[in-house]
């Protein structure tokens, strides 16, 4: 199989052995993941998303995996630009792609509510995930 994420360069990568089902239970298909993370960056307003994973995506919606899809990789990594910085939020740490995402989709939610929240270093929360190809 030929992998189609391009993990970013100082992002660790999970090992396999140390992938474990997420134990809350996200209660969201893996479609519903994807486009939880789309609507996070929507509402962000970010510009040029990437959505990566080693599933097949579709043709007409590069970002979405077709729901058939099999995968060896679960891990999911999410490129965009924001005020002309690229950024990489790379998920890998449990065995499905849908959590993997799904996680993605929150981590990128609470970000959001420090902005919502006034507070003034979201521009500086969101360092921790710039990407420099």
């Amino acid at each position: 199989m030929t992998y189609r994420i391009d993990w970013p360069r100082g992002f660790d990568r999970t090992p396999p052995a140390e992938r474990e089902p997420y134990p809350h239970n996200f209660r969201v298909t893996r479609r519903e993941a994807i486009e939880n993370i789309l609507e996070e960056l929507r509402k962000m307003d970010v510009r040029d998303i990437n959505i990566l994973t080693d599933a097949e995506h579709q043709d007409q919606n590069s970002n979405i995996p077709y729901a058939d899809s099999t995968y060896e990789d679960p891990g999911v990594v999410v490129y965009f630009n924001r005020d002309g910085s690229q950024y990489a939020v790379p998920c890998d740490r449990w065995d499905s792609l849908r959590d993997n995402a799904q996680a993605i989709a929150k981590y990128l939610n609470a970000k959001r509510a420090l902005d919502r929240y006034g507070v003034e270093t979201v521009e500086n929360e969101f360092t921790t995930q710039i990407y420099e190809p």
